[in-house]
């Protein structure tokens, strides 16, 4: 066997090749995740305290309810258009599903004429809203209350009201900012 001080001329080429693959690879995976599940955006107010707080930057998956509807008790993001045709952005949990009947009534939440069970509002609710009366959900649409209940514009209020599926863009699965506030949603 023969030793040759020169590198081989396809060593050389195979290397830059798969070393320019990779990067397009780890370029088109990162576009990817950045379109269907990093969509970002701010709190605004203090609907959603505790668990979210004014000026938390959160992250949006905004793929898993083109693959399944959303969950009782998810924290969505959905837009409204304001009373100017401008579109906002609201940040609510979704309490009724599709086809259910809801009601606020003694200061609690009753789906299909049952008390709502799985998650506890700290306080009783004091303004029914819209509520006070029962409300059928039709098959896409949604009812969402704010966390912080009695300081919460939601399903309760006209300028929300029902939420429809097309209105909805994501599930909130992350607060991203500020650093010391990093976790998953529930």
């Amino acid at each position: 066997m023969f030793y040759s001080a020169r590198p081989d001329e396809n060593f050389l080429v195979d290397k830059v090749l798969k070393w320019v693959a990779d990067i397009l690879v780890v370029i088109v995976l990162a576009m990817f995740f950045i379109s269907f599940f990093c969509q970002q955006t701010k709190v605004v107010g203090n609907s959603m305290n505790d668990v979210l707080l004014s000026d938390d930057t959160v992250l949006i998956n905004s793929l898993s309810y083109q693959i399944s509807a959303p969950k009782r008790f998810d924290v969505i993001v959905f837009e409204k258009k304001d009373i100017n045709g401008e579109k906002v952005e609201y940040i609510k949990r979704v309490i009724a599903l599709p086809g259910e009947t809801v009601q606020i009534k003694d200061g609690k939440v009753y789906i299909n004429d049952r008390q709502l069970k799985g998650f506890d509002f700290e306080e009783s609710i004091v303004n029914a809203g819209l509520a006070k009366d029962q409300i059928k959900l039709d098959y896409n649409e949604y009812f969402v209350l704010g966390d912080n209940i009695n300081n919460s514009e939601d399903s309760r209020a006209n300028t929300i009201a029902k939420v429809k599926l097309e209105e909805i863009k994501g599930k909130v699965w992350m607060i991203a900012w500020p650093f010391e506030r990093i976790k998953h949603v529930k």
